[in-house]
């Protein structure tokens, strides 16, 4: 019997479902994803980056998004130099001399402009997107009588910075008050118009801090508030409280009588002259209008 002899050269054949063997990055392609899928979650987007011209910021932004960075910070503080003049007052009693501190013993006492208040909102985006802002107000959580310990008043020498809207605490009692823009010619005598009312929007950059101007006014009680403002990026909407509900709100007073007041009058080289409301309360102020 004879036996076949194998053909020189001839190879098995290669089964139908073998391929090639993965380089380098293809299996390291695969093992990431047979890995946790945060990381695969993580990681994606920035590999999308580096191997898609444009989608780096994107791919950025979606990680921010996973490690939950928000996506608009903000701080706040007093900004009283948007009211022109300095009238601000205290509950406590200030016993310090006349002298040019006198101030700044009545605004550590806890103190609040009357009348009208001014401050500033900073907000910075931490997103390569525009963040659209879409609503701005303002949310009163304390209304308590008006100060009425220690007064200091300076009418002003000098205009005062310019403000971008105004709340009004006094209306919408319970309510969410809004923003409200002053005429653009300036006149007083025109009705303000809600914020944001004239379908301009306004966007928060990445690297350039949008400052929101504010006054507050009250005739009527030392009210403690925050600004709520609501923005909206990439389909989703967002509400950002400021100050936030860890830190001390911001506060406004209306004027009132009060037991005593510092008084920088003109002729009185420079320092603040005290005065007892309670032994002359005709010699005090205690409503807005022209100096002595």
């Amino acid at each position: 019997m004879s036996r076949k002899r194998k053909q020189p050269g001839a190879r098995k054949a290669a089964p139908k479902d073998a391929r090639p063997e993965a380089g380098p990055a293809l299996s390291w392609w695969r093992n990431l994803g047979r890995g946790p899928k945060w990381l695969a979650a993580t990681m994606t987007p920035l590999i999308l980056a580096v191997a898609i011209p444009g989608i780096a910021p994107w791919a950025v932004d979606r990680t921010r998004d996973l490690f939950g960075e928000q996506k608009l910070t903000a701080s706040g503080e007093d900004y009283p130099s948007l009211i022109a003049g300095a009238y601000w007052t205290t509950d406590a009693i200030v016993t310090e001399p006349m002298s040019t501190f006198t101030y700044k013993a009545v605004v550590d006492r806890d103190g609040a402009q009357m009348g009208t208040s001014g401050h500033k909102v900073t907000l910075i985006s931490n997103r390569a997107g525009q963040i659209a802002i879409e609503k701005v107000t303002a949310v009163v959580e304390s209304r308590r009588p008006p100060l009425a310990g220690t007064a200091f008043i300076a009418d002003p020498q000098g205009s005062a910075d310019v403000a971008q809207f105004d709340f009004q605490l006094d209306s919408f009692i319970g309510g969410e008050i809004p923003a409200l823009v002053r005429d653009e010619s300036g006149d007083p005598t025109k009705p303000m118009t809600p914020y944001l009312a004239n379908g301009k929007i306004r966007y928060v950059e990445e690297g350039k801090p949008e400052h929101l101007m504010i006054r507050a006014s009250t005739t009527k009680c030392y009210c403690q508030w925050r600004v709520h403002i609501e923005y909206s990026y990439r389909g989703s909407r967002t509400q950002i409280i400021v100050p936030p509900p860890s830190a001390k709100p911001f506060a406004t007073t209306a004027w009132s009588s009060h037991q005593i007041e510092y008084n920088m009058h003109t002729d009185n080289n420079g320092t603040a002259a005290r005065h007892d409301c309670g032994a002359q309360p005709s010699i005090c102020r205690t409503k807005p209008g022209p100096g002595r």
